[in-house]
């Protein structure tokens, strides 16, 4: 691992970790991600949920649904922008596909996130056995790879420089038949 300009002590204890067990470094990657994006969904939630509560705000139950779709639909497009998430831009990583080496189409990253609504602490498992590849990466034909770090607001440079894509399409079908088929095991939706 080479330093890096994020001098923090958590960083740099996390380098010493992984530097001892590289696999460390790949969970923590995960775990980061998942706390990032958990700080970016669920403050929203708990606003409506909170002016719901207190008659500011009528809502029934399946605009909630798809409210709380949504942002679970942002949690699975965390890898969207360069195929590096958060976490993976800060550490070093990012999602490639297998077949040519080259960066993982936002449709891969999609479908290699889709597994992590459903199995998340299986996910963390596989990744503490194959660090390259977790269940997602097998559906998506994707594996991580170490990468250049950069800093986190590089997310805003990519997210101003965005262009529709026919991927982008296929993402909102998939995405929306996704959520439609959670929604049929939610009672109340139907």
């Amino acid at each position: 691992m080479n330093e890096t300009e994020y001098k923090g002590i958590l960083h740099k204890e996390v380098n010493n970790l992984a530097r001892i067990n590289p696999r460390f470094h790949r969970i923590s990657s995960m775990l980061l991600d998942h706390i990032i994006m958990i700080m970016v969904i669920v403050p929203p939630i708990i606003l409506v949920i909170i002016l719901a509560a207190n008659g500011i705000l009528e809502i029934e139950n399946r605009a909630f649904y798809i409210f709380f779709f949504f942002m679970m639909f942002i949690y699975l497009n965390k890898d969207f922008f360069h195929s590096k998430s958060p976490a993976k831009r800060i550490l070093g990583y990012q999602v490639i596909n297998r077949k040519n080496e080259q960066p993982a189409t936002e449709l891969q990253c999609f479908i290699r996130n889709l597994t992590i609504a459903i199995a998340w602490p299986l996910e963390v498992i596989v990744g503490l056995i194959n660090p390259e590849r977790r269940i997602g990466d097998f559906l998506a034909n994707t594996k991580v790879v170490t990468s250049e770090k950069e800093k986190i607001k590089s997310i805003w440079t990519d997210l101003k420089n965005i262009k529709l894509k026919i991927n982008f399409i296929g993402i909102l079908i998939i995405g929306g038949l996704y959520f439609y088929g959670l929604s049929l095991l939610l009672p109340g939706m139907n």
